[in-house]
């Protein structure tokens, strides 16, 4: 099992979230959905160690996961905003993870050099994301969050904030992502979306 939640339960204030549990295999594309306030966002930041969980368990590829921090977990999560540092250009945006886990220089030149070919943002890597449309941030933060090839990809609306035409290109590379074994937790409200990219969707209750 690549991913098990397992009687996740969280609160902060007046919110709180009901025991959750999931199970992912690897490569496989699951939708999150329910209405506002309902917690989707809170379970993916639940799994990538932003929030503390405050009963149950996260496991990954068989490992509990559950008080480690983030960065020692083999998540990558995509937020709605792109969370792009607007003080760096897109190469700097991208090598962060990449220098803050020891890599050198001349490594991180040659790792990101072979993933900004494939999704097509060489052109871009003196620019800042202020400069940049929605789809190309969209692309640049996916690229940030691939660098450290993560073992599940959590999504929080991607596509939500782009046009017909990107939207259409967004979904065909994320759902390539998940054919090439990628697993991916996708929070949405779109049954579009759902229908086009998930093998299965799960809801949250209020």
């Amino acid at each position: 099992m690549m991913l098990s939640c397992k009687e996740v339960e969280y609160s902060v204030g007046r919110f709180r979230l009901r025991p959750f549990s999931l199970e992912l295999e690897k490569g496989e594309y699951c939708a999150l959905l329910g209405p506002s306030g309902s917690g989707k966002t809170v379970i993916l930041e639940l799994i990538a160690g932003l929030r503390r969980v405050h009963k149950g368990r996260i496991m990954i590829e068989g490992k509990d996961y559950t008080r480690e921090p983030p960065q020692k977990r083999p998540v990558g999560i995509l937020f709605q905003d792109y969370a792009l540092f607007p003080h760096m250009n897109v190469y700097d945006n991208i090598a962060y993870a990449l220098k803050i886990s020891g890599m050198t220089k001349p490594d991180i030149f040659r790792t990101i050099q072979a993933s900004v070919h494939e999704l097509d943002i060489v052109h871009l890597l003196d620019r800042f994301p202020d400069t940049l449309s929605g789809g190309e941030k969209q692309r640049v933060a996916l690229t940030r969050t691939l660098m450290t090839h993560p073992s599940v990809l959590l999504l929080d609306e991607p596509l939500s904030a782009l046009d017909a035409g990107l939207r259409d290109a967004s979904a065909a590379l994320l759902k390539k992502l998940s054919s090439d074994g990628l697993t991916v937790l996708h929070v949405t409200h779109d049954p579009k979306e759902v229908e086009l990219l998930a093998h299965r969707s799960v809801t949250i209750d209020p």
